[in-house]
């Protein structure tokens, strides 16, 4: 039941990307562009705040947000979903959801990948290592001062450990296209959709 759960998580939520692709909301492309700079920070109600992981870590952290993904310019948009996504193959490693909730708003498939993880928590189960790769394919602005992000990931072999350092079945790799909706909403960017494309 655990490798499955993990296997479900760390293949990037393929289902609930796939229910969200045949859907009619999607991220769509615009032709707003936006050129203003502003430091952003995570919203003050997701602080680091405590919690009980089997993994040995009581406190739940929220990642440093690169400079580069402060902007609030195409560019700036493009930094923050690789970093974002990165963060998320991150969080199945660590068993940690605080910075996949911090910097999503609204996203039912972030939402569903933040739940997993916090069951891994509870289970005492994570990935072997951040089993995330990707690369940017292209950004288009939105007219809701945001992005239409499109993404390559490539998720590679991994293996789920338990607490006590045991190992599961090896999970094959894998490859996705997708898009994300990441809009400044005051402080700074926040991905608020996730449609998997091919």
């Amino acid at each position: 039941m655990r490798s499955v759960r993990l296997a479900a998580a760390v293949a990037f939520g393929i289902c609930a990307l796939t229910a969200c692709a045949d859907g009619e909301s999607r991220p769509a492309e615009s032709s707003t562009d936006s050129t203003k700079n502003r430091s952003a920070a995570p919203p003050s109600s997701y602080a680091s705040s405590s919690s009980t992981s089997s993994l040995g870590s009581n406190e739940k952290q929220i990642a440093d947000l690169p400079e580069e993904a402060k902007a609030q310019t195409k560019e700036g948009a493009t930094a923050f979903t690789e970093w974002y996504l990165d963060q998320v193959g991150e969080s199945l490693k660590t068993a940690d959801s605080a910075t996949v909730r911090a910097y999503s708003s609204g996203c039912a498939f972030c939402d569903e990948i933040a739940d997993t993880v916090d069951q891994f928590a509870e289970d005492g189960i994570a990935a072997d290592k951040n089993p995330y790769s990707l690369t940017v394919d292209s950004a288009t602005s939105r007219t809701d001062a945001g992005y239409r992000v499109e993404v390559s990931l490539h998720i590679s072999e991994y293996r789920k450990v338990a607490s006590d350092g045991s190992k599961g079945p090896t999970v094959n790799p894998s490859s996705i296209t997708m898009v994300t909706d990441a809009r400044w909403d005051g402080e700074g960017w926040q991905v608020h959709e996730v449609v998997r494309t091919e």
